[in-house]
């Protein structure tokens, strides 16, 4: 019997084969200039990809091999790649039952999400994201303006220009995802959200993809962070940047007028997506619990030595160890009252959203100390009276997360912003929405997305009454906080609204967000959302608070930063106003406004007090 020997092609001898043809075909494709043949050749490539760094160095290579300099733009690829390159047959989902059906807060992936999985990273830790890398979660930052017209054109992308470039807010720094098909309902005591990148009966793309002269794009734009000033004191959208706090909606407006008048602030759509990525991928009603959010660090401590000519703070090793190297604080004193609200001038006279640099070990007089050191150049003489207050955080603090989600250090303790799909949150100050207004009275409400026809202090014919959200409260109620047990199926897509507030729900339960009811028989609200750095168990990006006038500032309330397309300019804007009115039934009774064509609703309830250390 003859012997045959069949030699056996080892495993690695094939994956380099199988690479040599992929990179054939590659090179094929690319050298026949067809944009179909490339973006669907990139198609299967990006749906065969198991990580997002792989993703990212798709998306390196395709750019370059469509980048034509002096011809092609910025704008135009990402339509591309945005449009047809990420693009699956996948349906995302999630299932909750709402809070007559079961009180709790979890719910569970359905479709093609039922298998994923997805925790929260930190600075050091990258945690298992399988969402990241998909066509509908993958996401790029890139450097973008408003053109008074409606229009937008992007400067700069991530992975193809500079970091600086990117970031650094010489133009508003927005994070890219794919303009989606989504759908939201209850049926039978549960509530149903679904994904997906192919149109469908009843299902509607993000409001934020759609511009003002109704052009739908490939993508959706969100503000990667809030609101700051440069080093010139104009407002932008960028990192490293201090807060626009001690802020009305007012101020705010007229800071963004200032950028163009298609600029008036933070979109209420920005939280409405926000919480549907949680939902998405994490399976909660609300983000407290998953990613928290600055909603526990509320410190104030006395010096605990006098010094002169210094740019720090001595304390107690105790006190210290709560503090943040990174973070921002304010330094002063009561003046001649007594009060240590971070509102008061006297309190911040010495330094003002100043980040600490470091907190180092050092002896006085014998007696040792930790020195909180500020990052100023300005010396300052310290008593035993003065304060150490911890405020608001600087942009940029998520930057070194190592993932799409989470928090720099913990996700959950409460101490620090929250990041979701990129885009940072619950900075420790109130989101202030600048295209939405709230009234208690005795009519109806409205809002408008119309950035450049934003109003200061009333609601004009520009804005829209919305009529299918309403609140209910009985005769004999008090103000104070009560809690989200569902958000409402808003017959305006971008509209975050309670459906039933109670106080039967409660932090653990529900929608684990507050909702401050503040009784008033008329009174024209500003939109205040997602609480403070002291807010714990109320906080959420669901949250809402009711009580702050158009005009009133607050260390504890911010700016936002506008989103890329939809609202900032468009036709059909709106406010939400909510009305409490007293009804004949012996009723107060909380409405929105009907959204508009382009539809956005919001309403509010009463947010804190307007005297004191107000940290409602």
């Amino acid at each position: 019997m003859s012997t045959q020997v069949v030699d056996l092609v080892r495993d690695s001898t094939m994956q380099k084969m199988q690479a040599e043809l992929v990179a054939v075909h590659k090179a094929s494709v690319l050298a026949s200039g067809s944009t179909a043949a490339i973006d669907q050749m990139y198609n299967a490539l990006v749906n065969n990809a198991s990580t997002v760094a792989e993703v990212n160095g798709l998306f390196v290579q395709w750019w370059r091999a469509n980048w034509t300099e002096g011809t092609t733009t910025r704008n135009e690829l990402l339509e591309r790649w945005f449009g047809t390159v990420l693009d699956d047959d996948r349906v995302h989902g999630v299932k909750f039952p709402l809070f007559p059906t079961s009180e709790t807060a979890i719910g569970e992936l359905t479709d093609d999400s039922a298998r994923l999985t997805c925790t929260p990273s930190t600075e050091t830790t990258a945690e298992q994201d399988d969402f990241a890398h998909l066509p509908q979660f993958w996401s790029v930052l890139v450097a973008a303006e408003k053109a008074a017209d409606g229009s937008h054109t992007i400067y700069a992308v991530e992975f193809i220009d500079s970091y600086d470039e990117v970031r650094g807010g010489t133009h508003l720094c927005w994070a890219l995802q794919k303009n989606t098909y989504t759908r939201e309902w209850n049926e039978d005591g549960y509530r149903y959200f679904k994904m997906q990148c192919r149109p469908a009966t009843g299902y509607d793309t993000w409001p934020q993809g759609t511009d003002r002269t109704g052009k739908v794009h490939a993508y959706i734009g969100n503000p990667a962070y809030a609101a700051g000033l440069d080093a010139d004191g104009n407002v932008t959208c960028g990192t490293g940047l201090p807060p626009l706090n001690y802020s009305s909606h007012n101020t705010d407006v007229a800071k963004w007028r200032a950028r163009g008048s298609q600029y008036s602030g933070a979109s209420g759509n920005l939280i409405k997506w926000q919480l549907a990525m949680i939902r998405l991928k994490y399976a909660r009603k609300g983000n407290s619990g998953t990613i928290e959010g600055c909603t526990a660090y509320n410190y104030q401590y006395k010096a605990a030595a006098a010094e002169t000519g210094v740019t720090r703070v001595l304390l107690t090793a105790t006190q210290a160890k709560n503090l943040f190297v990174g973070s921002s604080v304010i330094v002063g004193d009561t003046g001649t009252g007594t009060s240590a609200d971070r509102g008061t001038a006297s309190m911040y006279k010495l330094a003002k959203n100043v980040r600490i640099k470091s907190i180092t070990d050092v002896t006085v007089d014998g007696t040792a100390y930790k020195a909180v050191n500020l990052d100023t150049e300005t010396p300052f003489d310290i008593t035993t009276d003065t304060y150490i207050s911890t405020m608001p955080y600087w942009s940029g603090w998520n930057d070194t997360v190592q993932g799409y989600d989470g928090s720099r250090y913990s996700p959950t303790t409460g101490k620090e912003p929250g990041l979701i799909q990129r885009t940072e949150f619950q900075i420790g100050a109130y989101l202030i929405i600048s295209d939405e207004l709230w009234q208690w009275g005795t009519d109806a409400d409205g809002n408008y997305h119309d950035q450049s026809k934003v109003n200061g202090s009333s609601i004009t014919s520009d804005y829209t009454k919305q009529e299918d959200l309403t609140l209910v409260f009985p005769a004999g109620s008090s103000s104070g906080w009560q809690y989200i047990e569902d958000t409402a199926v808003a017959e305006d897509k971008a509209v975050l609204w309670p459906d039933t507030v109670s106080t039967v729900a409660g932090s653990g339960t529900g929608c684990k967000a507050g909702f401050y009811v503040g009784l008033a028989t008329s009174g024209v609200r500003a939109a205040w959302a997602c609480c403070n750095l002291n807010n714990n168990g109320n906080a959420g990006l669901p949250a809402r608070n009711s009580n702050n006038s158009t005009g009133n500032s607050n260390w504890n309330g911010s700016a936002g930063s506008p989103g890329l397309v939809w609202g900032q300019s468009a036709p059909c804007t709106e406010n939400i106003y909510c009305a409490v009115y007293s009804a004949p039934i012996g009723k107060i009774v909380l409405k929105p406004a009907e959204a508009s064509s382009c539809g956005e609703r919001h309403r509010r309830h009463k947010p804190r007090g307007e005297t004191g250390e107000d940290l409602l």
